[in-house]
């Protein structure tokens, strides 16, 4: 068995491809529940694409999009396929066919021009939605998945404005230091609120612990 090429596909990424469409009864139910994990896969904080043995991309998050975006600066709305995604895709397939018997997931972090680390995890996917292999590829954004969990922690805990700043900088891994010359207050002050948060944070923990209590499954 030859390896089937992976060209990029350089249509949008938001398109939906339609070759692998089925008639009947149970095509329309397979086709209601595609729609149906495309619009929850819209929900995800993680970039989602899914490409299918042969290379043409069959669908994308709008994430998906945005995250390539910041992998190249000269494509910002994610419209392209880039080559190191092709390249992720030829060594899948390539692993594959070399070793039919084993599943492989391949996971690896790539550092864009600006500095963000986007985190891909990528392996083959069988679904009975088609009919064919699909190869699935998870992107994540680590600032942006650290943002978004610093804010939620930040509104559970009742942080202030300034306590939140603080704590974003915190789950940067800055030191009290980076974190006073980057607010332009003194160390003594970070340390005082990093105080604060704690408290808050276990005040939060300690409020969680007796509400299960109180209320046990």
């Amino acid at each position: 068995m030859n390896t089937p090429a992976i060209q990029p596909d350089f249509r949008s990424l938001y398109e939906i491809s339609s070759n692998f469409s089925v008639t009947g009864q149970e095509g329309s139910k397979k086709n209601l529940e595609a729609r149906f994990l495309a619009e929850l896969h819209q929900e995800f904080i993680d970039g989602i694409l899914v490409f299918a043995e042969r290379g043409e991309l069959i669908y994308s998050n709008k994430n998906a999009c945005t995250i390539l975006g910041r992998l190249h600066q000269d494509d910002p709305g994610g419209a392209l396929v880039p080559e190191e995604i092709v390249h992720i895709c030829q060594s899948l397939t390539q692993s594959r066919v070399q070793f039919p018997h084993q599943n492989w997931l391949v996971e690896l972090d790539i550092v864009t021009q600006d500095g963000a680390i986007l985190h891909i995890r990528a392996r083959w996917l069988n679904t009975n939605l088609i009919e064919r292999p699909c190869l699935l590829l998870v992107l994540e954004d680590r600032q942006q998945a650290i943002a978004s969990i610093v804010m939620e922690e930040a509104h559970q805990y009742g942080l202030t404005s300034r306590e939140r700043e603080v704590w974003v900088l915190h789950r940067n891994d800055l030191t009290y230091k980076q974190i006073a010359v980057e607010l332009g207050i003194t160390p003594h002050t970070v340390k005082k609120h990093m105080k604060n948060i704690h408290s808050k944070q276990k005040d939060y923990t300690v409020d969680i612990s007796d509400f299960a209590t109180s209320y046990p499954c």
